[in-house]
């Protein structure tokens, strides 16, 4: 009998422009080309791959448990990327679509999937975005992050761990916000309360933080106990009682949307006093602005990354003056390291908190996260503002 891979082969190296950078293993154990294996366990993968060719078709065969990697997911992927680029070759694909149980409909995608409603950026549809991601589970991004809880990239020294790059990393947004005890700071999307707990803690001053997610706010408040930290669950739209005296939003700028930006960057001026600094520490995106299928169907719903030069020319054009802008996509590389390997060790408990589906989800956003960084396909900056008048 003829083997699958013996049918495929040829459409495969079709596809790819001569041998794959990866065996691909077929569900009937046959294997088509070297190096590390992609399996392919049931004909629902590869009509995955056909219905939506790319990184979608990609996530939804390995999110719904119809293809798995050999050995390192990291490593494979890296493979992959490196390879020639993938031609979609009209009679390949016809090819491949004649194998055994790979003709048929659309396959559903995962339950996982973000299957949001109504226009981009309203209030209502913002909240079920934030939710789908941040309301998870408190307790699976223990298992993850630091003790402080920051979801954002840390900066490193030599011989760093993550909680000291984390704590390195807020100390160096309260210094270019220079504050001073007495003073009251505003932090637009606050998270877990990392940067607000610190600040008040640390520096002496009064903090509101706002969040969309209601699980953020709880676990921030049960932490805030005897600080001058109030949290709120607000959209940063209605936020209504500044001025402030130094305004932080932290990896918060993706989420407001291509159109929404110039608004929230004008929020962000009205509610910061004259003379006094904000600053923002958002990711970017040279090419290919938005957040990518995988991440706006499975991590973060309508997010959009655009390269800086066209986030600072907005803040510009709202009033604000750019006084500095740092690069930290390499810090972010070990950053994300830290949160496999935190995540590779806690594994079982993973998914018994979240499920096998999402414990999928975030093994292939970890490892996908941090080779963009990695090689520059996404990067993240920290931008110092100053409202002059």
């Amino acid at each position: 009998m003829t083997t699958i891979a013996a049918r495929a082969g040829h459409s495969i190296d079709t596809l790819f422009g001569g041998s794959p950078p990866v065996a691909i293993r077929f569900w009937d154990d046959s294997i088509h080309g070297d190096g590390p294996a992609v399996e392919l366990r049931s004909p629902h993968a590869a009509r995955h791959l056909l219905w939506s060719p790319g990184e979608l078709g990609l996530a939804r065969a390995y999110v719904s448990g119809h293809l798995r990697f050999d050995g390192d997911l990291t490593e494979t992927l890296r493979r992959v990327r490196a390879s020639a680029t993938f031609r979609p070759h009209p009679r390949a694909l016809l090819s491949l679509i004649r194998l055994p149980g790979v003709l048929g409909p659309r396959p559903s995608p995962p339950a996982c999937e973000a299957r949001l409603r109504g226009r981009s950026h309203t209030r209502r549809r913002d909240r079920a975005a934030i939710a789908h991601h941040y309301d998870l589970s408190n307790e699976f991004y223990q298992l993850i992050l630091d003790d402080s809880m920051a979801y954002s990239c840390a900066v490193f020294a030599s011989g760093d761990t993550l909680e000291q790059a984390q704590r390195r990393k807020l100390d160096r947004i309260c210094d270019h916000l220079e504050l001073r005890p007495g003073m009251r700071i505003l932090d637009v999307g606050c998270g877990w309360g990392s940067l607000a707990l610190h600040a008040a803690r640390e520096r002496g001053v009064a903090v509101v933080g706002v969040t969309l997610s209601h699980r953020q706010r709880q676990f921030a408040l049960d932490r805030s106990a005897g600080l001058p930290v109030e949290i709120r669950s607000q959209d940063y739209r209605d936020i209504t009682d500044g001025p402030y005296d130094a305004i932080c939003s932290i990896e918060m700028g993706e989420h407001v949307g291509q159109a929404g930006y110039p608004g929230y960057a004008a929020t962000l001026r009205r509610l910061l006093r004259p003379g006094r600094r904000a600053f923002i520490q958002q990711m970017s995106r040279e090419s290919r602005p938005g957040g990518g299928p995988f991440i706006e169907r499975y991590i973060a719903p309508d997010m959009h990354m655009r390269p800086l030069r066209q986030t600072t020319a907005m803040l510009s054009a709202a009033g604000f003056a750019v006084e500095a802008t740092h690069s930290l996509g390499h810090h972010y590389v070990r950053t994300v390291q830290a949160w496999q390997d935190r995540f590779k060790a806690r594994l079982d408990e993973v998914r018994a908190l979240i499920g096998p589906e999402r414990a999928r989800v975030w093994e292939l956003y970890l490892a996908g996260g941090m080779l963009a960084f990695e090689q520059g396909r996404m990067d993240v900056h920290q931008i110092v503002l100053r409202r002059d008048r």
